[in-house]
């Protein structure tokens, strides 16, 4: 509570000083980006309590020890512990969430923070060229939550024939028929127009809502789309291609985390569930005659501990540290796990088939008008505040994202009504959180950010971004290990752009989003792209598509997504690590249950995914163990 008093006295008051100043706004993101690094270095060595049932180290045996505290992770300790009999443990290496991380609008600060494990992929060729060292953040979250403490709140399930396509390649059970309901078990929607749509739920325990605030200009960028012919939908629904505003994880416009949302509310009347935070597990313990595994290893206050599992070991780590810890164990390609001098327990392609879609974040449109987008000091006033506590105001809009168009172009080699491309539009551009949070949390290049973006920052006109994001890349990449070293950052080979037709898809993006912003509606802002070229570019004309090529391959990064390191397919599948019921191939009492084992690209975001993983793999394991 004193945190809290803390953070928002200091608030009030910055923006009692400055407003009429014409800085308030960037003075007010400065002021929270400080207290929050405070916060954040302070939560790294706190030891806080999550329930009265936390528990020490004594207790030698659970029936199931789950590890990472993601969105499945979470889904998974709530369903396994609602049986009584069943002593549940779930293991999270980062710490619980602050008050920062409730706020919606300030998502960007936290891709540079202590709640993200902060790896960086290894140097591109084809890609990266605008990022310092030409390596690309990868953001992952770490903490109770997960990636649901940093990530941008938007829910999205993908398409039908991603579903149907999993279950086309060996994996009975994953059709979209099959998975909707889990999808739908968690959600409890709250989303206006929709409260009669048979795709969504309203009972769950996650809240899916519409950011209570809408800028003009998102209704008009909406209205736009519709007007050259996108049509409205539920991208949830019936049809995922056309514009609408996002369906965000946020609850009365506050972020709900997985923690939040899947174990605070049952904890306290669980003694059966057990959470550990700042507990980082760095082995599995395996049976070497049975190839079994009976329990983990994790770290905490510099100490080692064992603790076992008489049932399973369930690793719902991520898409980057869930390989990670099957490697170290001895679970991966073998010769790989032999030139670290890793002994191998059992041989499986972990970590090669990386599936990362990307985004192109350098598509910024200047108006002719002051006052109309989300950042502006004309909007943010004191106010803003109370807003915010009572559910709505610019505070509640996910990281300034508004509104996003799913389309399919002439290059998607998807079937028809499966998109290709999504066009996120954004209030702001680079330079709306002052420069301190997107362009530290991308490692943009200073020289590129000071020639081409900085100019902006004393701009008084208004800016929107269009983000292109390649919803199915065809360049795949992989992940290994720099050593047997459990603390040392896997290194990661995104491989973005490798395939040429992944560039052509995003060109063809970008020339959707400016025919966007020329409909009848959007004409009225007279809204202009960006005229200043990007330094390695600039030999190309701003209207050649050479330039956008250039372009695409300088400024598209890591769209929060890593799915596929641990696939699920078939024994004989020679590219698959779990099986359809996910357990880990030739490895007993060991399953894997988060967004590692996607084995095709998606439509959509793998929270939505990873909530739905987490469902199912709770029923799986019911109908085996009971």
């Amino acid at each position: 509570m004193v945190t809290r008093v803390k953070y928002w006295l200091v608030i009030s008051v910055t923006t009692l000083l400055c407003i009429g100043s014409g800085d308030s706004f960037f003075l007010f993101l400065k002021t929270l980006a400080q207290i929050g690094r405070e916060d954040f270095e302070r939560n790294s060595y706190a030891q806080p309590t999550y329930g009265s049932n936390t528990q020490s180290e004594e207790v030698p045996e659970y029936d199931f020890i789950i590890v990472g505290a993601g969105p499945a992770g979470c889904v998974l300790a709530n369903r396994l512990s609602e049986n009584a009999r069943w002593k549940v443990l779930l293991l999270e290496a980062g710490p619980g969430e602050n008050e920062l991380n409730n706020i919606p609008i300030l998502t960007t600060f936290l891709q540079d923070s202590s709640y993200n494990w902060g790896d960086v992929a290894e140097a591109q060729d084809g890609s990266c060229w605008g990022m310092i060292d030409q390596r690309c953040s990868i953001p992952h979250g770490k903490g109770l939550g997960g990636s649901t403490l940093i990530n941008y709140m938007m829910y999205t399930r993908g398409n039908r024939a991603d579903y149907d396509r999993w279950a086309s390649l060996g994996n009975p059970g994953w059709s979209y028929d099959e998975v909707l309901p889990y999808f739908m078990k968690t959600e409890r929607s709250s989303l206006r127009g929709l409260e009669n749509s048979t795709y969504h739920n309203y009972d769950g325990m996650l809240s899916v809502e519409f950011p209570a605030f809408r800028t003009h200009l998102a209704q008009t960028f909406v209205k736009g789309a519709r007007e050259i012919g996108h049509k409205k939908i539920d991208y949830n629904g019936k049809s995922q291609l056309g514009v609408s505003y996002v369906q965000s994880n946020t609850l009365n416009g506050m972020r709900q985390t997985a923690y939040r949302a899947m174990i605070k509310p049952v904890l306290e009347n669980r003694p059966n569930l057990h959470v550990r935070p700042y507990s980082r597990v760095t082995k599995l313990l395996i049976d070497a005659n049975t190839k079994s595994v009976y329990g983990v290893t994790y770290a905490k206050n510099f100490r080692n501990f064992d603790v076992h599992a008489s049932k399973e070991v369930i690793v719902t780590a991520g898409s980057i540290n869930t390989p990670q810890l099957l490697m170290l164990s001895g679970i991966g390609p073998e010769e790989h796990l032999r030139s670290i001098k890793i002994p191998v327990v059992q041989n499986l392609p972990v970590g090669e088939n990386l599936i990362d879609s990307v985004v192109f974040n350098g598509l910024t449109f200047i108006m002719n008008e002051t006052g109309q987008a989300l950042l502006t000091d004309s909007r943010f006033h004191l106010h803003s505040i109370a807003d915010y506590f009572h559910g709505h105001g610019p505070l509640t809009v996910p990281g300034g994202v508004e509104a996003i168009n799913f389309l399919q172009t002439s290059h998607g080699a998807q079937q028809p009504g499966v998109p290709d491309i999504a066009i996120i539009f954004s209030t702001g551009s680079l330079v709306s959180d002052g420069g301190l949070g997107l362009r530290n949390g991308k490692r943009i290049k200073t020289s590129l950010y000071n020639k081409v973006y900085k100019p902006l920052e004393n701009l008084r006109n208004d800016q929107w971004t269009a983000s292109v994001v390649l919803l199915h890349p065809k360049s795949v990449g992989q992940l290994s290990l720099r050593s047997a070293n459990p603390y040392s950052s896997p290194k990661i080979r995104t491989n973005y752009l490798t395939e040429k037709d992944d560039v052509e898809t995003m060109l063809e993006g970008i020339k959707e989003a400016v025919r966007i912003s020329k409909s009848p509606s959007m004409k009225r802002y007279d809204a202009r792209v960006l005229g200043i070229p990007l330094p390695n570019c600039e030999q190309y004309p701003l209207s050649d598509d050479d330039y956008w090529r250039c372009a695409i391959r300088t400024l598209s990064s890591t769209a929060y997504q890593q799915l596929g390191t641990c696939k699920m397919g078939p024994a004989e599948d020679p590219t698959a690590v779990v099986s359809a019921g996910l357990l880990v191939h030739g490895v007993g009492k060991l399953r894997i249950a988060d967004v590692s084992v996607v084995p095709t690209s998606i439509s959509g975001q793998s929270a939505a995914v990873a909530y739905m993983i987490g469902e199912k793999a709770a029923d799986l394991i019911k109908a085996q163990w009971s």
